[in-house]
């Protein structure tokens, strides 16, 4: 018999995390010099090292305070947080230095209340996670409060066209939030990543390696021979092709927006209605955000977001239904300039198709995986391997793509 594999304990928050810390923190939240913490207990989200570029906390705080005892009848009250903190573990904690955390600092210490404050004083709000509590210094922190008691959950894909407006209309928001603030004072050119220029080697297990497999694999595909050929030239330089697509500089980029940049499926919440429908969404974790062409965020949100079906019946309206929304609200917020166009958009999307492309050889295999030919020892340490290629409603979905690809000039 093999041997046991040791359990993983549960990660605990940083001994610096302490009740009075906490106390520090509210007592500036709630206006209350006289707010006092009684307990505290902590939950980790998620293993150690499953999420990239932080460790997440909820966390229960009890208290009493002068305006909270007016109205609990002495009782004391209880506050539920999500704590997130740099990751001492997992891929991005063992290969960069912090810079995705840091921008997440900076985005919820300056530029989300700013982009709140203009899309709310025009009535165009975007729903925001609130923010307890950001900064640096003397340990990197950002303090929120737990969505979860306020019935936001999470969902996988979303699988019709009439559940994909609530968050459209919330990307749309914030690209247009980000366009007025940058022709308003705002440098958005720091939020930009040297990722691909530098061909760092996290890319290879994102995208490389998953590529590389997906070329093999269409070498034995009935019909798709001569196509083998375009992706090879497109995986040698495919660190460069993304470097051209994320940076803002890029020769002939029409217009830039402040994109989430890791915008799928995993990083929403929902609010749903009484038949279970989606009735209202929101995005979180702004680690990852980069000023670069919309078309980023889009083709997350139509490969990422909503199930590829859905893409195929409502590509086009999906992305009308944005533009209309993005020239909505920069009308609502009293924007005088140049307004992109519908046309420009599409142009957009077309350059940076390449992105497309990754999407779907890249990501979209491991969702037709059949978890039954996985050898249990493998599928508990995550060695699943390219399954996905095999799958012969994979295999047809891309056959009717791949063509599309190459004649629009997308692997050139």
């Amino acid at each position: 018999m093999g041997e046991t594999a040791p359990e993983v304990k549960p990660a605990s928050p940083p001994e610096w995390v302490t009740s009075a810390y906490l106390e520090t923190i509210l007592r500036k939240f709630e206006g209350d010099k006289d707010l006092h913490v009684t307990g505290m207990e902590s939950t980790p989200v998620g293993k150690p090292g499953e999420y990239l570029a932080s460790q997440l906390f909820r966390v229960t705080v009890h208290y009493r305070g002068t305006k909270r005892n007016e109205t609990d009848g002495g009782e004391g009250s209880a506050k539920k947080l999500v704590i997130k903190i740099q990751p001492d573990k997992g891929v991005m904690a063992d290969t960069m230095d912090g810079t995705l955390f840091k921008t997440e600092l900076k985005m919820y210490g300056e530029i989300l209340p700013k982009m709140e404050r203009l899309l709310a004083d025009n009535e165009r709000q975007v729903p925001l996670p609130k923010c307890v509590h950001v900064s640096a210094t003397p340990q990197p922190i950002i303090v929120l409060e737990d969505l979860a008691p306020d019935g936001w959950k999470g969902h996988d894909l979303i699988e019709s066209f009439e559940e994909v407006k609530p968050i459209t209309i919330a990307i749309a928001r914030f690209h247009a939030a980000s366009f007025y603030l940058s022709k308003n004072k705002t440098d958005f050119e720091e939020f930009q990543t040297d990722l691909f220029k530098n061909k760092h080697p996290v890319l290879e297990w994102m995208f490389g390696n998953n590529l590389k497999a997906f070329i093999e694999s269409l070498r034995t595909w009935s019909g798709c021979e001569r196509f083998v050929e375009p992706f090879e030239r497109a995986y040698a330089d495919y660190c460069d092709r993304l470097h051209d697509i994320y940076c803002c500089k890029t020769p002939g980029r029409l217009y830039n927006v402040l994109n989430h940049g890791d915008f799928h499926a995993k990083n929403l919440l929902h609010q749903f209605n009484d038949e279970g429908g989606i009735a209202e969404s929101r995005f979180l974790d702004f680690q990852a955000c980069c000023w670069s062409t919309p078309a980023i965020d889009l083709y997350y949100l139509l490969n990422n977001i909503v199930h590829y079906k859905v893409k195929a019946a409502h590509k086009e309206e999906i992305i009308s239904f944005y533009h209309s929304e993005f020239t909505a609200a920069l009308k609502a917020i009293g924007y005088l300039g140049y307004i992109p166009t519908m046309l420009d958009l599409q142009i957009e999307l077309l350059r940076n198709g390449f992105l497309d492309i990754l999407h779907y050889t890249c990501f979209l295999q491991f969702r037709f995986f059949d978890f039954t030919k996985i050898p249990p020892e493998k599928l508990a340490t995550g060695q699943v391997g390219n399954l996905g290629l095999e799958s012969e409603e994979y295999q047809t979905l891309m056959k009717s793509l791949i063509p599309g690809y190459v004649y629009k000039g997308l692997l050139e």
